[in-house]
């Protein structure tokens, strides 16, 4: 039963990241999110053939089957990413509760809406060096309308919210805007409802880490130098993202350290 959850959830996740695929680059384009997909390049129709996650992008050679143009592997990564995302908080779910209840639903819901949100900014950030305020104001909605119905802490989500957006917005009024972009700082909101005060902390530490990580064996690899900009709205996200699923695992593992 367990195997068939997973594959659901992984199955489920493939259908939102091509989603979310379209959702990026018609929010870039400045287009409606309704409508038939169409290529990016002739603009020809897309149909189901052509829209089946991972698979089309295999079969079709990464090639449109109309014009013959290369297709972005922007597209079946994300896809992939958000179907093994997808299926990793149903284990968790599965793994605390093993059984689901109607209020596991609920919050598996919140949690993939939350996921999707985050792997869009991710992949927007990374790819244009841009965050979509209506990402981030979705998120910010999800987020206080899931605390205020689901029971847990508001206070603690505003908290968050208040402390990173007031550390960044510092960070980026002291830089005039070179330490961090204000998109970082607007997401800030989106993040520390999400993650509240404790969690907030934990998934600072690993953005700054795994930045600092990144940028050394960048510049090690010399695909930038030290006054190269990195879009830390990616290392942000998928700090958010690790820490909704092992945060207190990590946060156990740290304080043991000491």
């Amino acid at each position: 039963m367990q195997i068939f959850f997973l594959l659901i959830s992984f199955v489920f996740g493939l259908i939102i990241g091509s989603f979310l695929n379209a959702v990026i680059y018609r929010l870039y384009k400045g287009k409606s999110l309704g409508g038939f997909s169409a290529c990016v390049h002739c603009k020809h129709r897309l149909f189901a053939k052509d829209l089946i996650p991972i698979l089309s992008f295999f079969m079709l050679g990464a090639k449109c089957r109309y014009c013959k143009e290369k297709i972005s592997w922007q597209y079946p990564i994300v896809e992939l990413s958000t179907g093994i995302v997808f299926a990793l908080f149903t284990l968790e779910m599965l793994t605390l509760s093993g059984l689901f209840t109607s209020g596991d639903y609920l919050v598996l819901m919140y949690e993939f809406i939350t996921a999707s949100l985050l792997i869009a900014i991710f992949t927007f950030d990374f790819k244009y060096y841009l965050i979509p305020d209506v990402l981030v104001l979705s998120g910010v909605v999800v987020g206080l309308v899931y605390r205020l119905t689901a029971g847990v802490s508001i206070f603690d989500g505003l908290l968050g919210a208040g402390l990173i957006f007031g550390f960044f917005g510092l960070l980026y009024l002291m830089s005039g805007g070179k330490w961090i972009g204000f998109g970082d700082v607007k997401l800030g909101l989106f993040l520390g409802i999400v993650l509240g005060v404790k969690m907030v902390l934990l998934m600072l530490m690993l953005a700054y880490i795994s930045g600092a990580v990144v940028g050394v064996v960048m510049i090690l690899a010399k695909k930038t130098t030290m006054k190269g900009i990195l879009p830390f709205g990616t290392f942000l996200t998928s700090a958010s993202l690790a820490v909704m699923l092992w945060g207190e695992e990590l946060l156990a593992w740290y304080l043991n350290l000491f």
